[in-house]
C-alpha cells in the first residue's frame, strides 16, 4: 500500500507477540507498570477535582436544567452541544488533559517518559472521562482509580519523541530505555520477542510501518505474562494456508440476517439456517466464584477483626485496614485465574463464529439492541398472582456476563471494516422483527416465552429463526436504519423495511432449512430453554 492510499484509508490493524523475558526484566516492567499506575490515579484525581468544579458553576447548573426540561430531541441535541462547547472550553479536552499530565510526570521521567505519560497514560484516562462525562449527558458511571496490579497496558508512539525513553520497535526486540539513578545516563533496556520463522503472517505484518507500541500484561498460574502488541499502519494480511496457499478464512458473498438474544444466535442466509448458542464451551462458574468469594470474605474477617462490628457489620465513620494474608492472595489469584481462563474460551469461539459467519456473507443485518439496559435489575415490584409473594427483580445480567453477546458483534464489525466490506447494519428494535408475519402484512405481540410462531400456512416456526429471516431480507439502500431514517423513509409503519416480495419468494426454501435445523436440534442432548425445543418436540 503507497502513501497515499494509507493516507486516504487510515486503516490500522494489530500484531500481539509475547515477549522472552527474564526475572529481572519482568520485575522492571513491574516497577514501570506501577508507576504508570500512580500516575493514571494522579491525573483521575486531578481530573475529578476539576469535575465537581464545574458541576458547582451556575453557567452548567442552567444548561443541565434546560436539559432535563426539553421537551423535544432536537432541543435536548442542540443544548447537548453547548453543554460539550462548556465543557470543553473549562479544561475537559485532550489537550487540557496532557497539560495537567504534565506537571505530574517530570518527577518518574527517568522511567516514564513523555511519549508514554502524554500519549499513553493522558489518552486512557480522557477515553474514560469522555465516556461517563463529556459524551455522556445522563452521566451514567463513574471513573474509578486502579488497583495495585490492575493496570495491564502502557502504550507510546514508536518515534523518537521524549528523549530516547520511547516505547521503540526494532526488528525482533522492543527497546524502552531509561536513565541511570547515579550518572544520569541512558540505561538501555531491550526485550526480545518470541518470533516464528516459518510464519508468513507474521512476516508479512513485520514489513509494516509501527506507529505504536503496547506493553500487554496478563496474569498466569505462576507469573504474569508479557506481550507486545504493534499497531500497525494498513489492513491486516491475509491469513493462508501453507500447503495450498488458499485464505484460511474466505469471504463470503450475500446478505445475512442475524437475531442474537442473551445466549442464543439465530442467523439465515441463501444456503443455510441455524440457530446455535453462544459460546457453548463457557461452563457456569458461579456455584465456585461464590465459595471462593466466601473464603475471601471469612479470611478478611480474621486479618482484619477491628474493621467490623460485634453483629459482623462493617464499622463506619472510621478508616479501615486493609491487611491480606497470603492465604487470601492465593484465593484470590486463583478466582482471577478461572475468570481469566473463562475469558480466553469466550474471545476464541467468538472469534471462530465471526470468521465462520464471513463466509456465509459480507452484509449483515442485526438488530441494534442495548445490553447494558438488560442487564440491570427491573425497576418494577410486582407481586404474583399464583404465589403472593414478591417477583424477582433480577434479568440477564448473568447470561450477558457469560456469552458476551455485544463482543461477538463488535469483533464482526472489526472484521468486515479491516476488509473493506459492506459491514454490519443495525436496524432499530421498532422494525418489531419478533411480531411482524409478513404473511398477513401486520405486526401481533407475543409474550417473550412464546417461542414459536404459527404460520397461517400451518407451520410452526421457531422464533429467533423467522426473525433472522425478516432482518436477511431488509430493503437495502438507506443510509442508515435508526428511526430517524426509518420514519422518513416508510413513516410510522416501520416494518415496511422488510422486503415483502423477496420474503414471499424465498419462504418455502427458508422453511425447509429451518425444518432440518430444528430435527438436528431435537436430536441433541441438551438445548438452551429459550430455544424452544424441547417443548414442541415432547
Amino acid at each position: 500500500m503507497d502513501n497515499e492510499e494509507k493516507e486516504k484509508d487510515g486503516a490500522t490493524c494489530c500484531l500481539t507477540l509475547p515477549l522472552k523475558l527474564e526475572k529481572w526484566q519482568s520485575d522492571h516492567l513491574e516497577k514501570r507498570f506501577e508507576i504508570a499506575r500512580q500516575l493514571y490515579n494522579t491525573l483521575v484525581h486531578a481530573e475529578l477535582k476539576k469535575k465537581c468544579q464545574v458541576e458547582r458553576m451556575p453557567e452548567y447548573q442552567e444548561i443541565m436544567k434546560m436539559i432535563d426540561a426539553a421537551s423535544n430531541q432536537k432541543e435536548k441535541w442542540a443544548l447537548e452541544k453547548k453543554r460539550k462547547a462548556f465543557l470543553e472550553e473549562n479544561g475537559f479536552n485532550r489537550n487540557a488533559f496532557k497539560a495537567d499530565m504534565e506537571k505530574y510526570y517530570k518527577h518518574f521521567n527517568d522511567n516514564i517518559g513523555a511519549n508514554v505519560a502524554l500519549h499513553g497514560i493522558t489518552a486512557q484516562v480522557w477515553i474514560a472521562f469522555d465516556k461517563v462525562f463529556v459524551d455522556n449527558y445522563k452521566q451514567k458511571g463513574k471513573v474509578h482509580f486502579k488497583k495495585p496490579g490492575e493496570l495491564c497496558s502502557v502504550q507510546g508512539y514508536s518515534q523518537k519523541k521524549s528523549g530516547g525513553k520511547e516505547i521503540m520497535f526494532r526488528e525482533d526486540r522492543i527497546i524502552w530505555n531509561q536513565q541511570g539513578n547515579r550518572d544520569r545516563k541512558k540505561v538501555k533496556r531491550e526485550f526480545l520477542l518470541k518470533l516464528s520463522p516459518d510464519n508468513p503472517y507474521e512476516a508479512e505484518m513485520l514489513k509494516r510501518h509501527v506507529k505504536f507500541v503496547r506493553i500487554l500484561r496478563k496474569d498466569g498460574k505462576t507469573k504474569p505474562h508479557w506481550y507486545a502488541q504493534l499497531v500497525l499502519e494498513g489492513k491486516p494480511a491475509v491469513k493462508r494456508d501453507p500447503a495450498s496457499g488458499a485464505p484460511k478464512h474466505p469471504i463470503g458473498h450475500g446478505v445475512v440476517g442475524i437475531d442474537i438474544g442473551t445466549r442464543t444466535l439465530a442467523y439465515s442466509t441463501d444456503k443455510e439456517v441455524n440457530l446455535l448458542e453462544l459460546a457453548d464451551h463457557v461452563q457456569n462458574i458461579e456455584q465456585e466464584k461464590r465459595r471462593l468469594q466466601r473464603k475471601m470474605d471469612r479470611s478478611r474477617r480474621a486479618t482484619n477483626p477491628e474493621n467490623y462490628n460485634p453483629d459482623g457489620t462493617f464499622k463506619r465513620g472510621v478508616k479501615l485496614t486493609r491487611n491480606k494474608s497470603k492465604r487470601y492472595r492465593r484465593i484470590q489469584h486463583q478466582l482471577a485465574m478461572i475468570q481469566h481462563h473463562q475469558a480466553d474460551i469466550r474471545k476464541q469461539q467468538h472469534n471462530e463464529l465471526a470468521n465462520y459467519l464471513l463466509t456465509l456473507g459480507d452484509c449483515f443485518f442485526v438488530e441494534n439492541m442495548s445490553y447494558c439496559d438488560l442487564v440491570h435489575r427491573a425497576n418494577k415490584t410486582e407481586i404474583s398472582e399464583k404465589t403472593g409473594r414478591y417477583k424477582r427483580k433480577k434479568r440477564f445480567g448473568k447470561s450477558i456476563a457469560n456469552k458476551a453477546p455485544a463482543m461477538l458483534i463488535t469483533m464482526l464489525k472489526q472484521k468486515c471494516q479491516s476488509r473493506g466490506l459492506e459491514g454490519v447494519k443495525e436496524v432499530d428494535t421498532h422494525v418489531r422483527a419478533s411480531q411482524y408475519n409478513h404473511q398477513t402484512d401486520t405486526c401481533i405481540e407475543k409474550a417473550l416465552e412464546n417461542r414459536w410462531n404459527v404460520m397461517p400456512d400451518g407451520e410452526r416456526i421457531q422464533r429467533d429463526l423467522y426473525s433472522a429471516f425478516l432482518l436477511q431480507h431488509c430493503k437495502q439502500g438507506l443510509p442508515e436504519y435508526n428511526r430517524k431514517e426509518l420514519k422518513k423513509e416508510f413513516g410510522e409503519e416501520l416494518y415496511r423495511v422488510f422486503d415483502r416480495e423477496a420474503l414471499q419468494r424465498d419462504y418455502p426454501q427458508f422453511v425447509a432449512y429451518h425444518h432440518m435445523t430444528i430435527q438436528r436440534l431435537s436430536e441433541l442432548p441438551h438445548t438452551i430453554p429459550s430455544m424452544g425445543i424441547r417443548r414442541i418436540i415432547s
